[in-house]
């Protein structure tokens, strides 16, 4: 029986050489693809690979990439526990104030204040102060701008809190900005650049729409107030407050929306039939007011009040008010 022998021919090393060099040649001599389109879809290209693919892979595919991936991750940054914050601080420590304001355009905590540590309120000023190119920033509650703010070049257009509990006017003096005694306001540095100030829930102590301005000072340009208020509280409270929404709309031509979200009498963890926010007295004299004057906006408030609060990347808080107020109206007008 006859044997068949087949030689595999091996290319010369120095051939395989000269191969991997002109490819080489041919991909340096082209223009990455990537380079080529828009940069806010290159940036959804990578925000979708980084789904499937880890930070470090993407990043060692070249400098531009790493440079595109780190926009990625910084541009939009949710702190939402204490472990987090304190991560988020070293990171912020050792990177370059640029690299800072280059990338961390939204800033978000959503941690509880009674988690909070001593510490944590620290590393949280230090984060803020440190991240001077903000653009929106979500804060628990209002006290952590007294200092934090006092030395950023661009201060945050978008401002939003959980809620707003602070002192009264007159406790403003021992606020580190301003001199002993004065009654400036600690927020007062905000006051040219706020254009949309959210107020995501109700707070412990009771706040008039009034004094909750008052405390960022005249904000010229304001467009955009989000209120909150609970259903079925103190009746006194509920006059000033309407009061006080429709002076706001009379003094200011500049406001596009005001949006008020109406919360019930007690978080629905605790009543298992929270009665419709709609039904309330509240809700039906502010009826009133958005009758007269079409900015005013009602939304109902709930337990989702906590994360929305920072729901810059996929969701329009504004948006959706509107939306859900024309199909309240439209309800209205059918029956």
């Amino acid at each position: 029986m006859a044997t068949l022998t087949v030689t595999q021919m091996q290319p010369s090393a120095h051939k395989s050489r000269a191969r991997a060099l002109s490819l080489a040649l041919i991909a340096a001599s082209r223009t990455a693809p990537l380079l080529d389109i828009p940069t806010e879809l290159g940036l959804e290209i990578l925000e979708l690979g980084l789904t499937h693919t880890s930070f470090t892979t993407l990043s060692a595919v070249s400098k531009a990439f790493s440079a595109l991936v780190s926009s990625i991750l910084y541009r939009h940054v949710v702190l939402d526990s204490v472990e987090d914050v304190s991560l988020f601080y070293r990171t912020v420590q050792s990177k370059s104030p640029i690299f800072l304001e280059t990338h961390i355009k939204t800033l978000a905590v959503t941690i509880e204040p009674w988690r909070f540590a001593p510490a944590t309120h620290i590393e949280l000023e230090r984060i803020v102060a440190a991240c001077t190119g903000l653009r929106a920033l979500s804060l628990p509650r209002p006290g952590i701008l007294a200092e934090s703010l006092s030395h950023h070049r661009n201060l945050p257009s978008e401002v939003s809190f959980q809620s707003f509990d602070i002192p009264a006017p007159s406790g403003w003096g021992n606020a580190p900005i301003g001199p002993p005694g004065s009654t400036h306001s600690p927020a007062a540095q905000l006051s040219a650049s706020l254009t949309h100030l959210r107020i995501s829930e109700p707070g412990d102590a009771w706040h008039s729409p009034l004094s909750i301005l008052e405390f960022f000072g005249p904000t010229p340009h304001l467009t955009h107030l989000a209120l909150a208020r609970r259903m079925d509280a103190n009746a006194d409270n509920d006059e000033v407050f309407v009061d006080e929404v429709s002076a706001l709309l009379a003094s200011r031509p500049r406001l596009r929306m005001l949006v008020v979200s109406v919360f019930p009498a007690q978080w629905p963890c605790y009543s298992f039939h929270p009665a419709p926010a709609a039904s309330s007295t509240i809700w039906e004299a502010l009826s009133s007011v958005a009758k007269a004057d079409n900015r005013l906006i009602l939304v109902a408030g709930g337990l989702d009040g906590r994360k929305d609060a920072v729901s810059w990347a996929r969701r329009d808080f504004w948006a959706c008010s509107q939306t859900e107020w024309k199909v309240i109206a439209e309800e209205n007008l059918q029956l």
